[in-house]
């Protein structure tokens, strides 16, 4: 089963102080003396200057500059709301096809919710929903080497094991390519 964000945090706040001398409140109230407002220049600083990991920096930042985060990832149902809300409203249903498509590439597939995009996985990430645009939701992908389709495009991502993604626009793109695809990614998450 995919690791929630709420277990993330809980390891990390259980972890950090044995490997850094200083309890997970003691690193908010660093960040919070540091005086920085912005999340990445924050998460930047922890990393740098105190040589935090960066998961580790990266939930402190969110816990100064973003405090409820958290709590939102117990409402998934509200953040998918959110994102697909205003300008990307209209990306709603396209996420839903991809969605039942993604799930339906096997029992074990989970959901996660994120603020930004949605993951599904076997154990292991194997795919994110990610409506960068506000006319197309890409669907990122974690492929065994030597996968091909003409539908693939490189996609650069601060996790190496999503190097391609399939970029879709209608719902009709929803179609048996992009499941094998779906498919493929989720048997290698399980290998």
């Amino acid at each position: 089963m995919a690791i929630t964000p709420q277990q993330m945090l809980a390891k990390m706040v259980e972890n950090i102080a044995p490997r850094t001398g200083r309890s997970w409140t003691d690193w908010v109230e660093v960040a919070k003396a540091a005086g920085i407002e912005t999340h990445r220049a924050l998460t930047d600083h922890l990393k740098s200057e105190h040589g935090l990991k960066h998961n580790e920096a990266q939930w402190l930042a969110w816990e100064v500059t973003d405090p409820g985060r958290l709590e939102s990832y117990n409402k998934p149902t509200d953040l998918v709301s959110e994102l697909y809300a205003g300008k990307k409203a209209g990306l709603r249903p396209l996420y839903d096809a991809l969605l039942a498509a993604g799930l339906g590439v096997g029992d074990d597939v989970t959901p996660n919710v994120c603020k930004t995009y949605t993951s599904l996985a076997t154990g292991r990430q194997f795919a994110m929903l990610n409506p960068r645009t506000q006319t197309a939701v890409d669907v990122d992908l974690s492929l065994p080497e030597g996968v091909w389709s003409d539908r693939l495009a490189p996609q650069k991502n601060s996790n190496p094991h999503f190097s391609q993604k399939v970029r879709v626009t209608d719902a009709s793109e929803v179609d048996d390519e992009l499941v094998r695809l779906l498919a493929l990614a989720a048997e290698h998450s399980r290998g």
